[in-house]
């Protein structure tokens, strides 16, 4: 390592002359190999605070070339798509979101609602519809069915028995066995601090 291998690597990317110093150390003063390590570490950062995984990170990362708070902050507010891959993409479909007890959303860094097409969402359908008749917390009105056409809000112990009834569902397909996975992890992690889990149909 010379300085002039300083001078090259901190003209392709602004990092203070420390950073430049310890990547030309790691890399044995390979310029080329440094430069890509320097964002390989920015993609790694990128996925740890995303949940991204790498090649969508790469891609954003590109798009807001090499900013990686830019990135960050575009990846966490795309919206959130639990599918099964097996139907046409559609946008119609039924939005979940978390609230509090004042029918709040939750505002996170990262969005934290979730979309679902409709195709995908039959597969648990029955299982929503099964805990009605229910109380609308918000107008105490009995409501005897679920609304594919709006709201539908479901307390913790309510979304616990649905979660049950989604463990029963089997299927020998792995894209729905993955979908229904994912769409248990993310009603789990929102129960953890959410009183209520609404249920939008955008038709």
């Amino acid at each position: 390592m010379n300085t002039e291998s300083i001078k090259i690597l901190r003209s392709k990317i602004a990092i203070p002359l420390s950073e430049a110093i310890r990547l030309l150390k790691k890399n044995k003063g390979d310029i080329l190999l440094s430069e890509q390590d320097f964002h390989d570490e920015n993609i790694r950062q990128i996925c740890e605070k995303t949940d991204c995984k790498a090649a969508a990170a790469r891609k954003e990362y590109q798009i807001c070339n090499g900013d990686v708070i830019k990135t960050i902050e575009r990846i966490n507010q795309k919206p959130v798509v639990i599918t099964t891959g097996n139907n046409p993409v559609s946008k119609i479909g039924f939005i979940l979101w978390p609230e509090n007890a004042e029918g709040e959303f939750y505002k996170t860094e990262k969005r934290n609602d979730v979309f679902i097409q409709t195709e995908d969402f039959d597969i648990v359908l029955k299982e929503f519809q099964a805990v009605f008749p229910m109380k609308n917390p918000w107008n105490n009105q009995m409501e005897n069915e679920f609304d594919v056409l709006g709201h539908n809000y479901f307390d913790k112990e309510t979304c616990r028995q649905i979660i049950e009834e989604i463990n029963k569902v089997q299927t020998r397909d792995e894209n729905e066995e993955n979908f229904l996975g994912e769409l248990k992890n993310w009603l789990n992690d929102k129960l953890n601090y959410a009183d209520y889990i609404v249920v939008y149909g955008n038709l």
